[in-house]
C-alpha cells in the first residue's frame, strides 16, 4: 500500500510540475507577443504621427518626427539626399505643397522599416504612394518615395 501511495504522488506531482512549466511557457510566449507588437507599435509611431500631420498641415508636427540626419530619395535606386537637402525638401514639397496621403495603409516590413500605401497628392501633383520609411529611436530617419 505504501508503494501504491508514493507512485500516485509521484505521478501528481509529476503532472503538476508539467502543468505549471506548460502555463510558464504560454505566459512567457504571451509576453514575447506583447513585446513583438508593442515593438511594432513603436516602429509605427512616428510614421502614424507624420501622416496625421501631414493631413492636418502641421508644419511643426511633421518637422517633429524626423530625426536630425534624416534623409529622402526617389525611386528604389534614387540617390538620397544630405540631411540639409532632406529638410529643405520637407519644407518646400511637403510643407508648402500641402501632401498628403488619401486612406493610408501603413505596414511594418521588418525591424525597423515601415511602408505607406494610398493616394498621395499636393498642390499639382498626385501619384499612388509607395512610401518605405527607416525608423530609429522613435524618429524617420530616411522616406523613399517608391513610384
Amino acid at each position: 500500500m505504501k508503494h501504491f501511495l508514493f507512485i500516485a504522488l509521484s505521478v501528481i506531482t509529476f503532472t503538476a510540475c508539467g502543468q505549471q512549466q506548460n502555463s510558464t511557457k504560454k505566459t512567457n510566449q504571451q509576453s514575447e507577443n506583447f513585446n513583438t507588437e508593442k515593438n511594432m507599435e513603436d516602429i509605427a509611431k512616428p510614421v502614424k504621427a507624420l501622416i496625421e500631420a501631414m493631413q492636418a498641415e502641421d508644419a511643426q508636427a511633421i518637422r517633429a518626427q524626423f530625426s536630425d540626419k534624416a534623409t529622402q530619395a526617389y525611386g528604389a535606386d534614387g540617390a538620397m539626399k544630405t540631411a540639409a537637402e532632406t529638410y529643405k525638401w520637407i519644407q518646400t514639397d511637403i510643407i508648402d505643397r500641402k501632401g498628403k496621403v488619401a486612406n493610408p495603409k501603413i505596414e511594418i516590413i521588418s525591424g525597423n522599416e515601415v511602408v505607406v500605401t494610398g493616394q498621395y497628392s499636393s498642390i499639382g501633383y498626385t501619384n499612388k504612394a509607395n512610401f518605405l520609411f527607416t525608423v530609429k529611436d522613435g524618429l524617420i530617419t530616411s522616406w523613399r518615395m517608391r513610384y
